[in-house]
Parts: structure tokens; C-alpha cells; sequence
């Protein structure tokens, strides 16, 4: 099964804590993940470990649903991992938040994907795609809360 793991990073000109509670708000992610639909968390605990979400986004011309949960967290929401439960094929995420200075975050996620059984074409095709697609992910993210 082909296996891709792709890493992107930005710095980004804001407090940890805002860049957290922004990315921790799941209705924000269409405006900064380029290819997220929508995003419904399922439940209405704080997020943390085992918190769950059904996304449906677009991906190589396709519309996919899958659903996320939340498999490890650090209390105060600097690092987690989450991974799919459900849907056309495994991913898992790491999100981590660094604190460079009192005003700016380090943002860094790492992604592995395994789209063999869905897409028929290379694994590092689909790599570069999505590598793109996340690099533009976090220029969003960056915009978005720089200007705020």
C-alpha cells in the first residue's frame, strides 16, 4: 500500500494560545484547509482525546467523507494526533504549536496518507499534490490570523 508522509511548517505572527483556539474551532477550517467542505464535530465535549469529526472535502477532483477522532492531545492543545476511523483510506496528523516568542507560533503538521486503494495513480503524484495542498493550508492559516 502506497504510503505518503508529507511535513510542512510556517511561522506564523501570533500568540500560541489564539493560534490554538483557531485551529481547535473546527467551523474554521474551511476558511484555511483549501480542501475541507465541512467540518462537524460529533459531540459537544471539549476537544481531546477521543473527540471525533466527520469532514467531507474535495481531493483530486473527488468529493471524500471521513471521520477523524482525536487519538492523543496534550492538555493544554500544543501537540495532537488524530487519525481516520472511517473513510476511503487511512491518514493520520500530528499538529504541533511552538511558541517562538510571546507573539509568534511555530506551526508545524505531519501527514501520512495511504491512498493506494483509492487512487490509481502514483503514490508520489499524489504526494506532491497534497504537499502542495497543505503548503497553501498554512499560507492560508497565516494570512487569516495575521490579519485579525
Amino acid at each position: 500500500m502506497p504510503l505518503s508522509k508529507l511535513e510542512v511548517e510556517v511561522e506564523i505572527d501570533r500568540p500560541i494560545e489564539d493560534v490554538i483556539a483557531f485551529v481547535d474551532d473546527n467551523s474554521n477550517d474551511p476558511m484555511w484547509q483549501s480542501s475541507v467542505l465541512e467540518s462537524d464535530k460529533l459531540g459537544d465535549e471539549a476537544v481531546g482525546v477521543g473527540t471525533r469529526y466527520h469532514v467531507r472535502e474535495k481531493f483530486l477532483g473527488r468529493v471524500i467523507e471521513q471521520d477523524w477522532e482525536v487519538v492523543a492531545r496534550n492538555e493544554d492543545g500544543s501537540a495532537w494526533t488524530a487519525k481516520t476511523v472511517a473513510g476511503p483510506f487511512p491518514m493520520e496528523t500530528t499538529m504541533t504549536f511552538t511558541a517562538t516568542s510571546d507573539t509568534t507560533t511555530r506551526v508545524r503538521r505531519t501527514l501520512s496518507i495511504d491512498v493506494g486503494r483509492f487512487f490509481k495513480v502514483a503514490s508520489p503524484v499524489v504526494g506532491h499534490i497534497a504537499k502542495r495542498e497543505l503548503e497553501t493550508d498554512f499560507a492560508n492559516l497565516k494570512e487569516l490570523l495575521e490579519a485579525a
